[in-house]
Formats: structure tokens, sequence, C-alpha cells
């Protein structure tokens, strides 16, 4: 998980990173661009004033451009005329003499015919009025008629409200070295602005996914423990962001989950108890809370198989109250009833906790006695019948007076268990025609020998 957890947050932190460092190279090239461009812009107005200025002194000194030209060619005018009220022509187009005053001991001499040409700040192409070309400036041939679809940027140049010639600039402008280390400075600021705004976004950009990646990290553990089991689970919540949100969501569903989940296991323990009650009941009968004659099939069905298959002893006995209609019909039917009750606690609390104690209908009841041979049955059973007999009846009812017939039978060369509780049944109408309360059995063993006699 730690793993996962690192790779997450370095996802994150890239993600950041990018986004961030990206957005700072937008914003510095289009900042670069923007400078140029405006510079640019800016140096072409400047030029453009210096340019009006000059072809209008230049007309102004000589009457017209055609008679200027004849005396002197217009390039040589700007010089002398830039000797003479200055700057030089290489100064910045922000430059500005010192006060405005042109220096001392500065005179207007024209130049040299040997002296190199100036070299204009910004290159513009001048056309009279009707378009002829003044200046053709590299591109067109003086006297050339240039239509108006070509004078694309075209700039009036205005003497006295009227228009003296078009300029049309033309390709960039010719910076100074003084401008081109403005231009550097520019360059050099915004590229420490880039690096510091770098460095930023990368510590930004790791601090941010540190902290979104320590909730989602919560959320994952907390996610974790709910998979194995333990539903209440609550995580911090860092701020109100969509994160925040998040964790807010998941504490009210996991809140709620475990809620939900201990309502259903209370359910369940409920159903669950009223399941074993259900089925208690089902198999006890409701007077004596004995076993019921239909559990006692199925488990008399079971163990009779399994004794037999194994050659393991078992003994049913069967037993009968004597002459209780008579305790019905002479001390009334709630006695009987608390008879059956005494009768049934007797026999329930004197047997062992793997004997099968059932009321088997009316006032008989019957004993399964697993793992135990007939004398050992006949002993126990003897036991239970003298118990009921010298039981304090008196307490019930002071005439009153009780004693069970019993039958048993151990013989397991029977098909069906039925017909052992048969035979044991039929021991039973044998105590009873003997006089009642007393015990009678045939040992299947006793059995077998007197059928080998035969």
């Amino acid at each position: 998980m730690a793993s996962m957890m690192r790779s997450l947050r370095i996802k994150l932190s890239l993600a950041l990173i990018i986004t961030s460092m990206s957005a700072v190279s937008v914003v510095g090239i289009i900042t670069q661009w923007r400078v140029s461009t405006r510079f640019d812009q800016m140096a072409m107005e400047h030029a453009f004033e210096n340019f009006q200025a000059d072809v209008g002194a230049y007309i102004d000194s000589y009457g017209s451009w055609d008679e200027a030209k004849k005396i002197e060619r217009f390039g040589q005018f700007v010089r002398r005329r830039r000797a003479l009220i200055g700057p030089h022509a290489d100064e910045p187009f922000f430059s500005r003499p010192e006060d405005g005053i042109r220096p001392a001991g500065r005179r207007l001499t024209p130049p040299m015919p040997d002296e190199p040409e100036w070299a204009p700040p910004f290159l513009f192409i001048l056309l009279d009025p009707q378009g002829k070309v003044l200046l053709g400036g590299g591109k067109y041939e003086e006297g050339e008629f240039v239509p108006e679809s070509a004078r694309l940027g075209v700039s009036p140049i205005m003497r006295g409200g009227q228009v003296l010639a078009l300029a049309i600039p033309q390709g960039k402008p010719n910076l100074s070295a003084v401008d081109m280390n403005y231009l550097a400075i520019i360059r050099e600021a915004l590229i420490y602005a880039f690096l510091i705004a770098s460095a930023l976004a990368i510590f930004l950009g790791f601090m941010i996914s540190k902290r979104l990646s320590k909730s989602l990290h919560e959320l994952t553990i907390a996610i974790r423990a709910m998979s194995q089991g333990k539903l209440r689970q609550k995580v911090t919540v860092h701020g109100k962001d969509e994160t925040g949100m998040l964790a807010e969501a998941f504490n009210r569903m996991s809140a709620d989950l475990a809620h939900a989940y201990e309502q259903l296991e209370e359910s369940n323990c409920t159903i669950s108890e009223q399941a074993l009650l259900l089925k208690e009941l089902s198999i006890r009968d409701e007077l004596t809370q004995l076993y019921n004659r239909r559990y006692f099939n199925e488990q008399a069905n079971k163990l009779f198989m399994h004794m037999k298959r194994y050659k393991r002893p078992l003994s049913f006995m069967i037993g009968d109250l004597d002459h209780f209609k008579q305790v019905n019909d002479r001390f009334s039917h709630a006695t009987g009833d608390e008879v059956l009750k005494a009768v049934s606690g007797i026999l329930k609390n004197n047997t062992r906790a793997s004997d099968i104690v059932a009321r088997y209908g009316g006032e008989e009841f019957v004993i399964i006695f697993p793992e135990t041979p007939l004398m050992q049955a006949v002993e126990q059973c003897e036991r239970l019948r003298k118990m009921i007999e010298s039981f304090s009846w008196s307490a019930i009812h002071p005439e009153l007076k009780v004693s069970m017939s019993i039958g048993l039978n151990d013989d397991l060369g029977f098909d069906r268990f039925e017909q052992m509780l048969a035979v044991a049944d039929k021991n039973l109408f044998q105590a009873k025609a003997d006089g009642r309360n007393r015990l009678c059995y045939q040992s299947s063993v006793d059995l077998e020998l007197r059928a080998g006699m035969l």
C-alpha cells in the first residue's frame, strides 16, 4: 500500500508541476512576444515621428521634394539635421539629448561625399499624395506608381493641415545597441521569473500532492479496514474542498453502514433465537416439556440404525401410568396434568443426558437407552418405577396414589425400530396383565436360546 500511495503522490506531483510549468511557460512566451511586439511598435511610432519631421523639414528647406532632391539627397539632409539638433541616428528611440539642448560648439556641416550612408532606425517607403514613389526603400523604383491595394499600413505626413506625402513602414526596426540591451534585460527578467515560478510550482506541487495523498491514504486505509469487516471507520476531514467533502461523505456512509449492519445483526440474533425457540417448541410436549412423539421417532430411527450397524447395545422402554383415567375422573383433569408433570420430572431428572425421554401420548412415556444392555436398562427402569410409586403424591391430593407399568426390549434383530418398540409395548401389556406397577421384559438372548431349542 505504501508503494501505491507513493506512486499516487508522484503522479499528483507531476500533474501539478507540469500544469503549473506549462502555464508559466505560456505566460512567459506571451509576455516575451507581447514585449517584443510592443517594443517594435513603439520604435516604429517614434521612427515615424522623426521621419515625418525630417520629411517636413526637407521639403520646407527647399520648397518641394523635387527641388530638394536636386540640391541634396534626403539621407545627407537627415544626417546634417541630426548633427545640428541631436541625438545621433544610432541612439535608441526612447533616448533624448540632455535637457533638449544642442551641445555647445556643434555646427551644421554637410557630410563628406565619402562618408558612409546613414542607416535609419526604421525603413519607410515614401509616396507623394497621388501614390508615386519618392523613396522606394529597396522595394520600388523612384517614380513608380503604387496602387492603393499595396499601400498597407500607410500613414500620412501632414504639414499645416496639408498632406505632404504618404509613408509605408517596411520590415522591422534597426534597433540600436542600447535598445538591444533593454530587450536583453527584459528577457533576462523573464527567465529569472520563469525559474522562480518553476521552483515555486515544484514546491507547491509537492506540498499540495502530499496533502491530497494524505487524505486519500487515510481513505484507502479506512476502506481496506471496512473490507475486513470493521465497518465503523472515521477519517479526518481536511478542509472544505472536494477531498474534504469526500471524507465527510465516507464518514456518513461508514456510520450508516455500520448502524445498518448492527441492526441486521440484532435482527439475525432475534431470528436465530426465535428459530431455536420454534424448533424447541416443535420437538417438545407443551404440558410436560419432554420430547414429543415425532422427535422421539426421528431419534429412535437414527439410533436403531446406528446401533444395529455397529452392533452396539440399545434398549427401548415404554411405560404407562396405571388407572390414569380414574385419576382424571376422580380428582379432575387439572390433577391429572399435575401428575403428568410430576412423572415427567422424575423421568427427566433421573436419566442420563444421552437418554431420550419423551411423552408418547396421553399417559404413555418412552425412553431410549443408547449404549445400554437390557439388564442395565432393567435396573434403571426399576429404580424409576419405585421413585414414581414412592413419590409424595399427597402434596397434589391427599388420596392420590400413582404407579407405572413398564415394558422393555433390547432386540436389534428387527428391520425397523417400530418393531422393536412394538415388542416393548407387548411387554407393557404383559406387565398390566400381571397386576400393574411392575416391569416386564424378555431378553433377546433368552429369545434366541428359546428359538434354538424349538
